[in-house]
């Protein structure tokens, strides 16, 4: 039925260099961070409907640390997702429901942990393309009944 072969199960991914991506926001978790502060933990995906590089790939663990030091961050995706200005949110989940499915454009950098290096979102930017297009249309011809 199956057999191990390590030759194939070797990634066929290239690996994300820095540089920006287009994405979107596909995840989010409310977690608590080692200094016991309230941390909302995005996931991106580097969108596959714009011609670049990684397409499909996804960029995790991108920490928005709740501190006054760190405000600046949940500001600066703010923009990137286009809240507009004024907007408010009761708590940071609120705020990370509105983040969620969000295009953005990340500048994506390197981070090295225990010898193995990783894509990490240095900043966000506004998207430079439109929005993907997530209508359908269902004829008579879709539906098996």
């Amino acid at each position: 039925m199956f057999k191990v072969d390590h030759t194939k199960g070797e990634s066929t991914f290239e690996q994300i260099k820095p540089g920006e991506y287009e994405a979107i926001v596909i995840n989010y978790e409310q977690k608590e961070s080692s200094t016991k502060k309230n941390m909302v933990v995005v996931d991106y995906e580097i969108r596959s409907d714009v011609d670049q590089p990684c397409q499909g790939q996804k960029i995790l663990f991108d920490n928005f640390v709740v501190s006054e030091k760190t405000m600046w961050r949940f500001q600066q995706a703010s923009v990137a997702a286009q809240f507009p200005n004024g907007m408010e949110f009761a708590n940071y989940k609120e705020w990370a429901d509105a983040f969620l499915n969000k295009p953005v454009r990340l500048v994506v950098g390197e981070r090295e942990y225990n010898g193995k290096k990783f894509a990490e979102v240095k900043a966000l930017k506004v998207s430079e393309v439109s929005a993907p297009d997530t209508t359908f249309t269902v004829t008579d011809e879709d539906v098996p009944f």
